[in-house]
Parts: C-alpha cells; sequence; structure tokens
C-alpha cells in the first residue's frame, strides 16, 4: 500500500485522478453491486412469495373442487334410490286342510322383500312386476287366463295393499310354431333355445311404502291348479319422476350441474370468508368491548367490596365509641 501511495502521489500529485476518475469508478462499481444484491434478494422473496402463494392457491383450489364433489355425491346416494330390486320367488302347492272348505290346491308363494331393514323409499313410486318362465307346452295353452294375485304385508303381517292381474301365454298358431320350429331346429337341439315365454305380470304399477307400516313380505298366489312353470322372479322397478328422472337419465349433466351449483355458493363463502377475516377492524372492536367489560365488571367488584366494608368499619367504630362512653 506504500508503494501504491507514493506512486499515486507521484503520478497524481493533485489529486485530480483520484477525485474525478477512480473514486466515481469505484462508487459506481459499489452501487451496482449493492443494487444487484438488493434485487436479487428481492427477487428470491418475490418469488417465494409468488410460489406460496399458488400453492395456497392451488390447495384452496384443490379443497372446493373436491369438497363440491363429495357434496354432490353425499346428496346424489342419500336421494336416489336403487333402481330394480330382484328377488327369486318359490312357489309351492298351497296345503288344504279338510276343515277349510274353500281352500285350493294353488301355487302359493312368501317373498321377504328385507331383513329387518327399510326397502323402499318412503315417498317413491314403484312397479312391482312378476316375471313367470312358462313352457309352450299345450297343457299350459289349455288353461289359458289365469289370475295372479299378490298381497303386500308389513312386519306385523298385516295387509297393506292386493292386487290381482289377468294374463295368459302369448297365442301362436300352429303354422307359426312350425315354421319357428323349422328354423330354430339347430338351436333347439343342442340346447341353446327352448320352447319356452317369459309372461310379465305387472301386480302394482305406482306402489308407494307407507311408513307408518313399510312393506316387508309380498305374498303371491296364481290361481291355477295345473299350470306348469320353470321358474319365477318379482322385479321392483323404481319409477322415477321429476328431479330423480333427471338424475337418473342424465347422470352427467346433472353431475356437472350440481357440482357447479355447489362449487359456486362454496367460492362465495370463501370469498365473503377471505374478506371478512382481512378486515381486521372487526377484532379491534372486539378487543375493546371485551376490555370494557372486564373494566366494568372489575368496578362493579370494587364497588361491592366497599359497600361490604363500610358495614365492618361503622361496626369498628361504634364498638370503639362504646368502650370511650364506658370509660
Amino acid at each position: 500500500m506504500g508503494l501504491v501511495g507514493l506512486l499515486l502521489m507521484i503520478l497524481d500529485p493533485f489529486h485530480i485522478v483520484r477525485n474525478y476518475v477512480i473514486k466515481p469508478i469505484a462508487t459506481f462499481g459499489l452501487a451496482t453491486v449493492e443494487e444487484y444484491k438488493v434485487r436479487k434478494e428481492k427477487s428470491v422473496n418475490t418469488t417465494k412469495n409468488v410460489f406460496l402463494k399458488l400453492f395456497i392457491v392451488v390447495l384452496v383450489g384443490f379443497s372446493v373442487v373436491w369438497a363440491s364433489i363429495f357434496l354432490y355425491l353425499y346428496f346424489y346416494y342419500s336421494y336416489m334410490p336403487s333402481v330394480l330390486h330382484v328377488k327369486d320367488v318359490h312357489l309351492n302347492l298351497r296345503q288344504c286342510h279338510k276343515v277349510e272348505s274353500d281352500c285350493e290346491p294353488y301355487p302359493t308363494a312368501n317373498v321377504a322383500l328385507t331383513n329387518h331393514q327399510r326397502f323402499l323409499m318412503v315417498g317413491q313410486p314403484y312397479k312391482i312386476i312378476l316375471n313367470l318362465e312358462m313352457p309352450e307346452s299345450e297343457h299350459n295353452g289349455k288353461i289359458g287366463m289365469f289370475t295372479v294375485c299378490g298381497t303386500v304385508k308389513d312386519h306385523g303381517y298385516e295387509e297393506v295393499a292386493k292386487s290381482c292381474r289377468m294374463t295368459m301365454l302369448h297365442y301362436k298358431s300352429n303354422l307359426l310354431k312350425t315354421i319357428l320350429t323349422f328354423v330354430f331346429a339347430p338351436l333347439l337341439i343342442f340346447g341353446y333355445r327352448e320352447e319356452k315365454q317369459m309372461v310379465s305380470v305387472e301386480l302394482f304399477s305406482n306402489f308407494l311404502d307407507d311408513s307408518n307400516h313399510p312393506a316387508t313380505n309380498l305374498d303371491i298366489i296364481i290361481h291355477a291348479k295345473d299350470i306348469q312353470l320353470y321358474s319365477a322372479q318379482l322385479h321392483v322397478v323404481a319409477n322415477f319422476t321429476g328431479l330423480r328422472y333427471l338424475m337418473f337419465n342424465w347422470p352427467v349433466l346433472s353431475a356437472v350441474i350440481g357440482i357447479t351449483t355447489n362449487l359456486f355458493f362454496i367460492l362465495i363463502v370463501c370469498i365473503l370468508s377471505w374478506y371478512h377475516w382481512d378486515d381486521t377492524e372487526w377484532i379491534s372492536d372486539i378487543r375493546e368491548r371485551y376490555q370494557q367489560i372486564v373494566q366494568g365488571v372489575s368496578k362493579v367488584s370494587a364497588l361491592e367490596e366497599t359497600k361490604t366494608l363500610k358495614p365492618i368499619k361503622e361496626g369498628v367504630t361504634s364498638s370503639k365509641d362504646w368502650l370511650v362512653d364506658e370509660e
């Protein structure tokens, strides 16, 4: 440093170069470096703030979207009942005793609709259909029309509703039977097709379950002694109307509308909450009111203490006066 100072004294005895060249350059360089450091720190802080805000926005948006989806799913599964209930029907011939004069050995069955739980939704209309799988035999053709009755009962085996319907096999002429036999002969031979019909009997078209007497059992009677059947099934189909009809037939559209509606209201609540918590004046008002209440309570307690102390002081002074009088 001594050699550098000596050279500067020799080369620049009047401090012209140092004051007007070196010093401004050094000052400008240091200022540039400091400004770069400040900008770098600001950029780092702003980047952190941007990423933090972006993370918060993504998290809140993700939560809001999933909350709206969950609300719609909860509403859907609580509002929409099961569309179809299928129960196997096992028919048996009624056992008649000699005492019962009106009893006839008709095929009957008791179908348990539920196991101590509600089977049908209250207020929802249902169709109760009995499907009979019958062979296209000459005997069934000779029976012609027959009556099928269904009686809905509650858990106490009390009658809730009853319905009777008439049905029969679909008629086919001998010529049509011959043509169908020749056409489907290979399938009939190898067992891929059978000569049978599925006869559907709609017992109830608009059945409504009662909350006081929920349906638990269904008694079925076929008024035909010698009817031939392969199997029987009971179908309970929900007859949707109104909003349920739209939600069942257009599930995607209803889901979009429902989720969008939930999202709209949740966003309104979030925005109002944000503005409410962002404005801290109400917090200061609450604090001031709380302090006023505390001060008022302390004043009241102080007044009560003074009131309780006054009689004691008066008693002490009176006792002193009594002693003075005695003396």
